[in-house]
């Protein structure tokens, strides 16, 4: 019953050190996100996107397509090459995120459609990006499509992270007009603000103090304080260090009554 018990204890750490740092890493970043995007075709005279970005909060607000939805689902946002800036940009769909803070990514995930009878085809090719200042970008690679039917993912992941405060997905049109997105998705680790880019902040609201232009300053601090993300590494951390702790004293309590 002792052995038991030790053996337990042992299992039992193990398990949650597991899923402590499994939910780190896979930690959508992109959730509930700002974001631009190049491609959301408008069609001459109209008021509107015929497939919108409901709110512009579609693409990364969590919330995927049915497996078997329509095209009329409004968790589509449609793509179509003849969009003016998508014309002379190689027929590319773009799609931007901010993370709030400089982070530790480790993969990339978009959520397609595909009704050729409707002219809506999965991307001929669909590639990855991350950068720390939203003007040099890195290539992180090509997603590989998975699932069957009309919906389909195109996902990437890293062999190793990498830092970025920004990421991006470029989509080429495949045989048709049309690219479907209803998500886009960034895994990894989230940043705690303590950036490169906060310490540029802090430097730009010392010099605007002195030059006597507080409302510049405040602005800054205030759209720098609302968009990062704390950390939840340490508490996960903290945890399995107290399991561990726990378990050697149970341990050590078993082989004590043993002796």
């Amino acid at each position: 019953m002792r052995k038991f018990v030790s053996v337990f204890l042992a299992v039992a750490l193990v398990a949650v050190a597991c899923c402590v740092f499994a939910s780190a890493e896979d930690t959508n970043l992109a959730l509930g996100k700002s974001y631009t995007t190049v491609g959301i075709y408008t069609e001459e005279g109209a008021a509107a996107p015929q497939y919108p970005d409901e709110e512009n909060k579609s693409l990364t607000d969590g919330q995927k397509a049915a497996a078997e939805t329509g095209y009329g689902d409004a968790a589509w946002v449609g793509f179509n090459r003849m969009d003016a800036t998508m014309q002379t940009n190689g027929s590319i769909g773009i799609i931007t995120v901010d993370l709030g803070a400089a982070s530790s990514v480790s993969g990339f995930a978009i959520e397609v459609f595909e009704d050729s009878a409707a002219g809506i085809t999965f991307p001929s090719k669909v590639e990855f990006f991350y950068s720390t200042d939203n003007e040099t970008w890195t290539s992180a690679g090509e997603g590989t499509k998975s699932g069957e039917g009309s919906v389909a993912e195109f996902a990437l992941t890293l062999d190793s992270a990498v830092n970025a405060s920004y990421v991006k997905v470029e989509m080429t049109c495949g045989a048709s007009n049309w690219v479907f997105v209803s998500e886009f998705e960034a895994f990894g680790t989230a940043g705690s603000g303590g950036t490169d880019e906060s310490e540029a902040v802090s430097e730009a609201e010392s010099e605007t103090a002195s030059s006597a232009a507080p409302a510049e300053s405040s602005t800054a601090a205030s759209s720098a304080g609302t968009s990062s993300t704390p950390s939840t590494s340490d508490a996960g951390i903290v945890a399995v260090v107290v399991l561990a702790v726990v378990a050697v004293i149970g341990a050590a309590v078993v082989v004590k009554k043993r002796a």
